[in-house]
């Protein structure tokens, strides 16, 4: 009869035993400022492009070329679409993404 104690004998004898544990591979010890820094980065990334995102919104930048020039007879401007309409909420989206995938890199390198 063994002992309860025993590390040796106390799992099955005829499955292999396991290797130890490693540490994950690019894994550092201490603060990582390196990867904290980037996480920091691409914070700032995604404010600025949300700046860009409401200043096309607010009309400080410009979105685009500028409207034809109204026909003759026509009393209202006839409104006119262009590309960066659709590109701004794709902007503003990707923004976000961007601050929440920073702010994660910040905290948890």
């Amino acid at each position: 009869m063994l002992p309860p104690n025993d590390p040796n004998e106390r799992f099955r004898a005829e499955l292999p035993k396991l290797d130890k544990e490693r540490t994950p591979v690019g894994y550092r010890p201490g603060w990582q400022l390196e990867e904290r820094l980037m996480g920091l980065g691409v914070v700032v990334l995604g404010v600025v492009g949300l700046a860009v995102v409401y200043g096309v919104y607010t009309g400080i930048l410009p979105s685009g070329l500028p409207p034809p020039p109204k026909p003759s007879g026509v009393l209202v401007q006839v409104p006119v679409f262009n590309a960066t309409a659709c590109f701004i909420p794709l902007i503003a989206i990707g923004s976000i993404g961007l601050i929440v995938v920073g702010f994660r890199r910040i905290l948890d390198p």
